[in-house]
């Protein structure tokens, strides 16, 4: 029997949810489907089966790349679906923008198709585990030309909560060349950046000497699992001051043991050197990588 490829049909939704369990996707990818940032979607049916899907979407907050995810049940990974799938998304040539997807490296075949077919890939993402007593031990070597405060202490100074959102920003920016940010106003940034996820006495700022500077800042957020925090965007004010950011995250550690926390997640991009400098001096258990690829459309 051959594989049909052909629209995707809401009808399909209980099989999506098992495909998207067994390649492990995020359960985001179902709502995008269902959302207006859904672009196109085309299922692969195998013996009446929903066996593979491809499904593109626009992003608000990086509009200048076309978002797309490919997932294959592996057990019909010997059928090549994923050509079939991607010759349709590619047959659109939209807008011209660049195609960009992201694969676990374990799916080792998907991620060679896509390099066989034109793509690049334009970093890493690591989302490790840090299980907070492996680190009690150690105490934050807090610089003593410095001042570290929390995230609360610093929102009532005006001048140093427009720092910190400029800085942030700039980093940000700095950090995602290959897939630029949209051209936010400062209120936007704002909202962004001071989420309701965000723990506020356990975000720790470094202020210079003067106490009037932002030097570097590590950002903490609540999380999904239980007994767990995840950490927020870090960075600093030059690389220069990188190695004060590891001082703050030993902050959040501490935060963490004095609330009965027992886990911190970190995401960390290859093209983040502040991000990447926390990964290397913490003991975050290993974990799988997160590749994302992309490939110019002509």
């Amino acid at each position: 029997m051959d594989i049909i490829i052909k629209k995707y049909e809401a009808k399909e939704e209980k099989q999506l949810k098992s495909l998207v369990q067994v390649c492990f996707e995020d359960e985001v990818l179902l709502e995008i489907i269902k959302s207006t940032q859904l672009i196109s979607a085309y299922s692969a049916i195998f013996e009446d089966k929903l066996v593979g899907i491809i499904c593109a979407w626009k992003s608000k907050f990086h509009p200048f790349c076309t978002y797309f995810r490919i997932l294959i049940n592996p057990i019909y990974n010997s059928l090549n679906i994923e050509k079939h799938l991607l010759s349709k998304l590619e047959n659109l040539k939209i807008k011209n923008l660049p195609l960009q997807t992201s694969v676990w490296e374990t799916s080792n075949k998907l991620v060679k198709f896509y390099i066989n077919n034109g793509f690049r890939q334009i970093r890493r993402t690591y989302s490790p585990i840090l299980k907070v007593s492996d680190v009690a031990d150690y105490l934050p070597n807090i610089q003593g030309n410095y001042q570290i405060l929390t995230l609360t202490e610093v929102l009532p100074n005006i001048i140093l909560t427009n720092q910190l959102i400029q800085l942030v920003r700039r980093i940000y920016i700095k950090t995602h060349v290959a897939n630029p940010v949209a051209n936010f106003d400062e209120e936007k940034w704002r909202k962004m950046i001071f989420a309701d996820d965000t723990v506020y006495n356990g975000s720790y700022i470094y202020l210079d000497t003067n106490e009037n500077s932002i030097v570097a800042y590590a950002f903490l957020h609540e999380s999904d699992k239980i007994d767990s925090l995840e950490l927020g965007w870090c960075g600093a004010i030059d690389t220069k001051y990188i190695q004060l950011i590891s001082d703050l995250i030993h902050n959040q550690v501490n935060y963490a043991l004095n609330h009965n926390i027992q886990f911190i997640i970190g995401e960390f991009d290859t093209t983040d050197d502040y991000a990447m400098e926390v990964l290397t001096n913490f003991p975050f258990a290993p974990s799988p990588t997160w590749i994302t690829l992309q490939k110019d459309v002509t």
